[in-house]
């Protein structure tokens, strides 16, 4: 069994829940409202709960006194959103706020990625928050953003699709969730205790901003029969209390006043500066998974290299082939290339050349732009249809060849193919097809 102490500073009040959880259930212990005005009043106020030795303190930090957005992110692993999380939401804010204190919760979890709520505020806040509390005797173990705690006391079915309006003085809140997800927040400017027609009007804005509810509940100290007639009113949307709308077993007198405490005695919302458990790892584990990601950066390096070889291998083998079938059967191997280039050039001295292998290649090597670097690995002609591969330093020179190419009356439906950067990243590979019908009797 656990025992949990929620503890909300309103400007001279304290609000109390506590409750104890066993075997997954919680049931409420007690609700109060005290008041207070320095720390030595908060210590005494404090005590009685405290000699209930509860196993954890939880809190909650005023909405108005943080920046909150929304945000789609292109991936569902807990711990990229952990880290990410906080850069992209400082990144959307207009200024820079410093030193923060972060929080999120998920939304919506998809193939796209996941919707989040992110909360941000100034860590000299929160760290004053818990610096009071602990000054008391009541260290917090976690601090919430209000309100979203107190939708654990709404009852499931209401809290489906409605605004749960907060009426708390100039801590008053506003929450809206549309099919049981989360569909926006804001801090209220307006005190409801002063003026109920302005925070009418207020709340009729919000949520028509946030795309409208179907039903109002109002919570809050402020809460009243008289505002929420002022409120359905002003807004034309149904208002009920939280006494009515709450869980079965958590209608007390005081949940309406006290909806956030006890909304963190049931269970978290958004925790500011606490990373879900999964992102947590020990340090052994984090050296097993740097040596195994070592090892598989090592056993990729070989493999590429292996690949690499076999191809450079593949490459040479047809080169010899291509020339060996070029020159005069017993020629040796020794320069494919230069080999070729003096075979083709001996042959366009000759008067008349037959049509073979050197006429097609005296004819790529008259209509190839001299201005075009060019590394030819292989070259074929099977049934008329010829095909290269090569390497060049880049795409438009594909271009520049195939036109060129084209231009020879003995080459048809010149076209480029399968070209891609190179492995290296410092030129292009591709190849090239082509119909080869020399014309006989003429230079091709």
């Amino acid at each position: 069994m656990s025992r949990l102490l929620a503890v909300e500073l309103a400007p001279g009040e304290v609000r109390l829940a506590r409750a104890e959880r066993r075997l997954g259930a919680t049931r409420l212990v007690e609700l109060a409202r005290h008041p207070y005005a320095d720390q030595a009043t908060l210590a005494a106020v404090l005590a009685p709960a405290l000699a209930w030795r509860p196993t954890t303190i939880v809190t909650a930090l005023p909405l108005a006194r943080a920046s909150h957005r929304v945000l789609t992110l292109p991936f569902r692993d807990p711990r990229r959103l952990t880290e990410t999380v906080p850069l992209e939401l400082a990144g959307q804010l207009p200024v820079d706020v410093g030193d923060a204190a972060t929080g999120f919760v998920p939304i919506e979890t998809s193939s796209a990625g996941t919707r989040v709520v992110a909360a941000l505020a100034r860590r000299a806040e929160v760290d004053g928050l818990r610096k009071t509390l602990a000054a008391a005797g009541a260290p917090a173990a976690r601090v919430e953003l209000a309100p979203l705690a107190a939708w654990h006391v709404v009852e499931p079915a209401r809290a489906q699709s409605a605004a749960l309006v907060v009426a708390d003085g100039g801590a008053s809140a506003l929450a809206l969730r549309r099919d049981g997800r989360h569909a926006g927040m804001r801090a209220l400017a307006t005190d409801p205790s002063t003026d109920a027609k302005a925070f009418a009007t207020e709340v009729r804005w919000v949520v028509g901003a946030l795309g409208g509810a179907p039903q109002i509940v109002l919570a809050g100290p402020d809460a009243s029969a008289a505002l929420a007639e002022t409120l359905a009113a002003g807004t034309g949307i149904p208002v009920e209390s939280l006494e009515a709308a709450a869980r079965p077993g958590w209608r007390e007198p005081l949940v309406g006043p006290c909806v956030l405490v006890a909304g963190l005695a049931v269970g978290t919302a958004l925790a500011l500066d606490e990373a879900p458990a999964s992102a947590g790892v020990r340090p052994r584990r984090v050296a097993a998974l740097a040596a195994a990601v070592t090892a598989l950066a090592v056993a990729d390096v070989a493999l590429v290299r292996a690949r690499l070889e076999r191809r450079d291998a593949g490459l040479v083998a047809a080169i010899h082939a291509t020339a060996a079938a070029a020159l005069p059967a017993g020629t040796p191997i020794v320069a494919p290339r230069t080999q070729l280039e003096a075979a083709a050039g001996e042959q366009a001295r000759r008067p008349v050349a037959p049509a073979g292998v050197l006429t097609l290649l005296r004819e790529l090597s008259a209509r190839v732009p001299a201005e075009v670097r060019l590394d030819l690995d292989t070259l074929s002609v099977e049934d008329g249809v010829l095909r290269l591969h090569g390497r060049t330093d880049r795409y438009e020179t594909i271009d520049a060849l195939a036109r060129a190419l084209a231009t020879s009356p003995a080459l048809h439906d010149v076209a480029p193919e399968d070209a891609r950067a190179t492995v290296d990243g410092r030129g292009v590979e591709f190849g090239l097809r082509a119909t080869w019908r020399p014309v006989v009797g003429a230079p091709s």
